[in-house]
């Protein structure tokens, strides 16, 4: 008699009856279904929608204790489970994790019981923010600098490389050549884009990183961000990203009037536990969300970002902008001479079928549970080559090589460190996947619909405003392997030249807006309508 499959499985957060500071209840543990990881997981606690949790998460201590299992190293899961808890508030919460897998079935896991108790705000960290906002404020009113109506004062959350510091690097490119700009940069966290802000005579104060623990060091750093500000001589300011809040604060405090640029599609609670953890100080943090009310202007790449963050701000302050592309110079095509030449340029087998991922390699990009569906996959499509771009040394780095090494797949899997010009690769692939569970405009498929190539992409936030499934390409839910496997089968089993015809509709239907002249033009606009507004 079959009872169902055998599970190896480990809850190791929240221990039982532990009490959970914060917000949001994390969840974290690892399981393996017949030596099989799950392909899907989901978090159910009560007072709470069920969570989609992230699959495939780095263990290798589930790897040492299980060597014959291939997909050891990555059976890891972990989800955040956001909790409507005002401050001062607690619940006591039952939690179970229900686990599937298509070839073995579906387990539910014995309830586990735990409180969530969300700090109050402390009284005296109150009084001290108003009075140190006070101090500060006195002292601005000393400085008197002239104002230039063309110079924006930027506040990034860094100069390395990522999609948010390259979107801004791309607006600032628009901003400064096109329209005429002059910009100065604060930042935390130095990098390689600093050399480009240079090229375009941008001068970049650094500074240290973002203060909120306590409500002294929050204070007292606003302060100094307020003087750099006041003094800079810009008339608007721009910040690019929630992490980058602090900017918000100073340049309003400043007398700057604020567009804020907001890529990140989290629940706040949740956005404030992945960034900060438990170190963000209750009080920094009420200022924190106040701050998206008194934002002249905010600005989003999705409407279902801007949506989510309505809650904060009133709804006319919300303004979607979708960023574009330079890659749309190739007018959402690539011809074969291209594609041939693209592959022996990168040492690629002429007569792959090419399914290309480009980003970053970390949990939220997807990449370990796009392998495992690539090892079902290439079952049925043997000339299927599946090429990752973005390894780099990091443990989800090494744990997803070596899940390729233990499955046997270094013939269908080819793993290629990050590139500064991913533009090749794009050529020289049949199939673009996106299998990110977190984004809100994904770049990479606006590349890949720039060079002409089919996609396949997680169900999220923006993906799901340019791709509509099966008629510009094939969606799935996210952190779901079984469904990122149907997707790829429905793509692969529709004939080549229908795939290139769904590939040019998807192109033709954003080509209005990707140009990123357009968005750095919109942008342009909005500056100047902030800057000059007497209001």
């Amino acid at each position: 008699m079959n009872d169902g499959p055998r599970v190896h499985f480990e809850l190791d957060h929240p221990p039982a009856e532990f009490v959970v500071p914060g917000d949001v209840l994390p969840v974290s543990g690892w399981a393996l279904m017949d030596g099989y990881a799950p392909s899907f997981a989901e978090v159910l606690v009560d007072g709470a929608a069920p969570v989609s949790a992230r699959i495939r998460i780095p263990r290798p201590d589930v790897a040492g204790g299980f060597p014959k299992y291939g997909e050891a190293g990555t059976c890891g899961f972990e989800a955040r489970v956001a909790l409507d808890l005002p401050p001062g508030a607690e619940h006591r919460v039952s939690l179970r994790v229900r686990l599937r897998h298509h070839e073995v079935g579906e387990w539910t896991s014995p309830a586990r019981y735990c409180t969530v108790r969300n700090p109050a705000r402390d009284t005296d960290d109150e009084q001290l923010a108003a009075e140190l906002r006070t101090r500060s404020s006195s002292l601005l009113t000393r400085v008197h600098t002239e104002a230039d109506p063309r110079h924006a004062l930027v506040f990034a959350h860094g100069l390395n490389l990522g999609g948010g510091q390259l979107w801004l690097q791309e607006l600032l490119n628009g901003l400064v050549k096109q329209h005429g700009w002059r910009v100065t940069v604060v930042t935390p966290v130095d990098g390689p884009l600093r050399q480009d802000c240079a090229d375009l005579g941008i001068d970049v104060h650094l500074t240290r990183p973002y203060q909120v623990d306590t409500v002294a060091a929050y204070e007292g750093h606003i302060a100094e961000l307020a003087l750099i500000a006041k003094t800079s001589g810009a008339s608007v300011a721009l910040v690019n990203t929630i992490t980058a809040f602090p900017g918000v604060d100073a340049a309003r405090r400043a007398g700057l009037p604020v567009t804020w640029a907001v890529h990140e599609s989290f629940p706040l609670g949740t956005f404030a536990y992945e960034t900060w953890r438990s170190g963000m100080n209750p009080t920094v943090r009420a200022r924190w969300e106040q701050l998206f009310g008194e934002a002249e202007q905010l600005t989003f790449v999705a409407d279902a970002t801007r949506e989510m963050y309505e809650r904060y701000s009133p709804a006319h302050r919300g303004r979607t902008i979708r960023y574009g592309s330079p890659m749309v110079r190739f007018d959402g095509r690539t011809s074969g001479r291209v594609r041939h030449e693209a592959r022996e340029r990168l040492g690629l087998p002429p007569d792959a079928l090419v399914v290309l991922n480009v980003g970053i390699m970390e949990p939220r990009k997807g990449q370990a549970g796009l392998i495992a569906a690539m090892d079902r996959v290439r079952r049925r499509h043997p000339e299927v080559l599946l090429t990752v771009v973005g390894y780099h040394e990091s443990q989800y780095g090494r744990a997803t090589a070596e899940l390729v090494r233990r499955m046997g797949l270094g013939d269908w899997v080819n793993l290629v460190e990050v590139q500064r010009d991913p533009v090749p690769w794009f050529q020289a692939a049949d199939l673009f996947v996106n299998s990110s569970d977190l984004e809100s405009l994904p770049r990479s498929i606006l590349e890949a619909m720039c060079v002409g190539l089919p996609v396949v992409a997680s169900d999220v936030f923006g993906a799901r405003e340019i791709v509509a499934d099966g008629r510009t390409g094939w969606l799935f839910e996210p952190n779901d392997v079984d469904a990122l496997t149907v997707a790829l089968l429905r793509a692969l089993e529709t004939p080549a030249r229908e795939r290139a015809e769904i590939a040019a509709r998807a192109f033709a239907e954003l080509a209005d807006w990707l140009d990123p002249a357009g968005y750095a033009a919109e942008y342009s606009q909005v500056l100047e309508s902030l800057g000059t507004d007497d209001d």
